[in-house]
Order: C-alpha cells, then sequence, then structure tokens
C-alpha cells in the first residue's frame, strides 16, 4: 500500500495541496523542511530557515492507500481538492490526532507572518 505525507498549505486565500514527487514515502518533518516550508517561506516572504522547526503550523495529513489520515475537522471542500490534487476520487477521512497542528506551532507561525508582513510595509 502506498503512503506518503502531504500538507495542505493556506497561502493567502489558496489552499495548496502538497506531495512528495512521485508519491514517494518519506518522513513529515523531511518533507517539511525540504519542500512545504520553502513555499510557505516564498509566500509569506519569510526566511526558510525560521520555520524548519514549526511542521504542525500548516495542515497536514498521510495517505495511505485511500485513506487520508487528518487531525483537523473534515470538511467536504477540503477533500474535494485533495482528491483532485492527487488523482484519487476514492480518497476519504480518517481522524489521527497525530496529523493535528500544534498551537504552539501555529502561534509562532503568526508571529512570524506578522513581523514580515511589518518589516516589509
Amino acid at each position: 500500500m502506498r503512503t506518503f505525507p502531504i500538507y495542505l498549505l493556506e497561502l493567502g486565500t489558496e489552499i495548496v495541496v502538497v506531495h512528495p514527487e512521485g508519491f514517494t514515502d518519506v518522513d513529515h518533518g523531511e518533507f517539511w523542511e525540504t519542500t512545504a516550508s520553502r513555499q510557505v517561506a516564498n509566500h509569506f516572504k519569510i526566511p526558510q530557515r525560521l520555520l524548519t522547526n514549526l511542521p504542525y503550523c500548516q495542515r497536514r495529513a498521510r495517505v495511505a492507500g485511500s485513506t487520508v489520515y487528518y487531525g483537523e475537522r473534515p470538511d467536504a471542500k477540503l477533500l474535494r481538492l485533495i482528491r483532485k490534487a492527487l488523482g484519487n476520487d476514492k480518497l476519504v477521512f480518517v481522524h489521527d490526532d497525530h496529523e493535528k497542528r500544534l498551537n504552539y506551532d501555529v502561534s509562532e507561525f503568526h508571529k512570524l507572518v506578522d513581523r514580515f508582513a511589518t518589516e516589509k510595509g
């Protein structure tokens, strides 16, 4: 069974589903550090190194077969977006606390967003 992480990046008003190239199984932390955090950094104009240790600041999930293990409230619109991005209409959400965002990471992320928005403004 194929398993891989995804991030559901909130980039302004857009949600972007990011997955490893070739849907390869990779550790969430590694995927955040090498791929997802760079997209967040570029969008918000935050130095990527400041995001490296905040892998739980964005929504994330793990896909295993047709199951999307997700730690937030399931949302039909989000599931449609994930299905389209991954090309799999059979995907379903299953709750997994491990995939939940951490309040600390979210708070630190928002501080960085505010800080760098202020520095540029």
